[in-house]
C-alpha cells in the first residue's frame, strides 16, 4: 500500500494546467537549479509520455534548454522513481534518484556514482564497464544503467526526426 501510494504521489504530481505542467516542487528546485534559472517552463513531450514515463523540454524564454524524464526503473523486488536533466546537446546533466522503496541497493543514489552518466557523447552505457558496479546494489545499478540507455536513445532518435 505504500508503494502505490508514493508512485500516486510522484507521478500524479505532474498536472496539466493549460500547456503548464505543475512539477512537483523537488523535481521543479532540482532542474532549476541544474541550469541556474528560476522562470523555466516545462512542455511535455506527449510523443514519448507514457503512463510510466513523462518527458518534458524544458524552456527559457520559450528556446529549448533541455529535456526533463520522470520515470522508475525495478530494483530487485521494488521500482524505484528517478528524473534525469539532459541539455540542449542532449547529454545528461543530472540525475536523482526521488523515491527508492528498498532496503537494499540504495547505494545507486551516491551523487558520486550517478556521476558517472554525465556530459557522456555517446548512449552506450555498458553496466560494469562503461559505468562502475557496485556491490550489494548489481540489479538496481544494473536496471537503472539500462534504462537510462533506453531513454538517452529514444530521446535522440525523437530529436533527430524533428
Amino acid at each position: 500500500m505504500k508503494q502505490i501510494i508514493i508512485f500516486i504521489i510522484i507521478f500524479s504530481s505532474v498536472w496539466v494546467k493549460a500547456e503548464q505542467p505543475i512539477l512537483d516542487k523537488k523535481v521543479e528546485k532540482e532542474v532549476f537549479k541544474c541550469f541556474n534559472k528560476e522562470n523555466l517552463q516545462f512542455l511535455e513531450i506527449n510523443e514519448l509520455s507514457n503512463k510510466s514515463e513523462l518527458f518534458f523540454n524544458i524552456l527559457d524564454n520559450k528556446k529549448e534548454i533541455g529535456v526533463l524524464v520522470l520515470t522508475s526503473a525495478m530494483g530487485r523486488f521494488d521500482k524505484f522513481d528517478y528524473m534525469v536533466i539532459y541539455n540542449k546537446d542532449l547529454e545528461i546533466e543530472f540525475i536523482k534518484i526521488l523515491v527508492y522503496r528498498s532496503d537494499y541497493g540504495s547505494e545507486i543514489t551516491a551523487k558520486k556514482w550517478l556521476s558517472q552518466f554525465y556530459k557522456k557523447k555517446n548512449a552506450n552505457f555498458r553496466y560494469g564497464d562503461d559505468i562502475q558496479a557496485i556491490s550489494g546494489a548489481t540489479l538496481s545499478a544494473n536496471s537503472l544503467t539500462e534504462n537510462i540507455h533506453r531513454i538517452t536513445i529514444l530521446i535522440r532518435d525523437f530529436s533527430n526526426k524533428q
